[in-house]
């Protein structure tokens, strides 16, 4: 990870679990005080990692920095090895593009994403990919949930032993607060219910089983399902949004042979804004005969990260992932999940399944 608390997943997730904060004045923006005044928008950046970038640069800055963290993590070999990249893929993963955001059509939107974004990112970190094993989503917050099913196909059909999953997301550069401002989704003076702007890059290495002992990983976390509705047409009504997170967490509970009642680590993408919060109190309406609540652990990223969009939910993985690690029960299990501006809901589940 590369995110306003640390350059790394393991400080990261240790200052989320401890609930930590570093939240600064952001130069992009002024908005009303209340008392006829202006004042900067506070936000939670990456110090000092991607300032004086915005959109793609941005977004390179950040993932280049999650996957510096990812390569020491890892081990992985060198460029010369051919064999081993070869039979690697990776996937990035983009917010949904909005014209009044980005100023990219939805026609240009294939070209940029891939000639704007991955193409110059692998050239800086001097990853060789091949061309064919490059695919982009673009399905913002719900976009881990894509890229899993994605994941899979590629590694049945194609044949590859691996998949680097890379998500990257700014909401600090002065378009971004700009088009947030203007939708009224800002936490400022005058709007004490809002979203507090962050930045964020988290990456994930998903291997086939006989890959990952080949290369001797210590311990085994697996994404065992995973689940995303759409809805044509925009945001819906919180209670429907709920109702389908609620479908959305039950089946990949079902899927994996969870007991219930569920009483693992929920990681909510929850930032401040009301349909998001009144979305989740639906969503706990339906659950409440199948989840423990009281017994679950509840982590939410963005009260110490801030709203990082499309990376929430690859920070989220993370954060479970770093909850698994540290259990003593080694058939604990966490969920992500996550909703979209678009009217999507996903949930992820991660469980550890053998001995370190």
């Amino acid at each position: 990870m590369a995110t306003a608390l640390g350059y790394g997943a393991v400080g990261s997730c240790a200052a989320i679990r401890a609930g930590l904060a570093r939240p600064q004045e952001l130069a992009g923006l002024q908005v009303g005080d209340g008392e006829g005044g202006s004042r900067p928008i506070t936000g939670l950046p990456v110090s000092e990692f991607a300032e004086g970038f915005f959109l793609a640069g941005a977004w390179i800055r950040l993932a280049a920095g999650s996957l510096d963290d990812l390569r020491h993590a890892t081990e992985w070999p060198p460029a010369s090895d051919a064999l081993f990249w070869s039979r690697t893929g990776l996937i990035a993963l983009t917010p949904r593009i909005d014209e009044a955001r980005f100023g990219w059509s939805l026609e240009q939107r294939p070209r940029a994403l891939m000639e704007d974004f991955v193409r110059p990112l692998l050239s800086l970190q001097r990853l060789p990919v091949p061309a064919e094993h490059l695919h982009v989503t673009d399905s913002g917050h719900c976009g881990l949930a894509v890229a899993l099913r994605e994941v899979r196909r590629q590694l049945s059909e194609r044949g590859l032993e691996r998949v680097i999953l890379v998500a990257a997301d700014s909401y600090v550069d002065a378009p971004s607060l700009e088009w947030m401002d203007g939708q009224g989704r800002l936490k400022q003076p005058r709007r004490p219910v809002g979203l507090i702007p962050g930045q964020a890059g988290a990456c994930l290495l998903v291997e086939a089983e006989g890959a990952a002992r080949a290369r001797g990983a210590s311990w085994s976390i697996q994404a065992s399902g995973e689940s995303s509705t759409a809805s044509p047409g925009g945001r819906r009504a919180a209670s429907e949004l709920g109702r389908t997170l609620a479908e959305s967490l039950l089946q990949v509970l079902r899927a994996a042979r969870v007991p219930m009642p569920y009483h693992g680590s929920l990681v909510l993408d929850l930032n401040g804004e009301e349909w998001k919060s009144a979305a989740w109190g639906h969503a706990q309406v339906h659950l409440r005969e199948h989840v423990d609540f009281e017994h679950c652990l509840l982590r939410v990223p963005a009260e110490s990260l801030g709203e990082v969009g499309v990376a929430s939910a690859a920070v989220g993985a993370g954060v479970a992932i770093s909850d698994l690690l540290r259990s003593a029960d080694m058939t604990a299990s966490a969920v992500v999940c996550s909703l979209s501006d678009a009217g999507e809901a996903s949930a992820v589940l991660f469980q550890q399944l053998r001995e370190p």
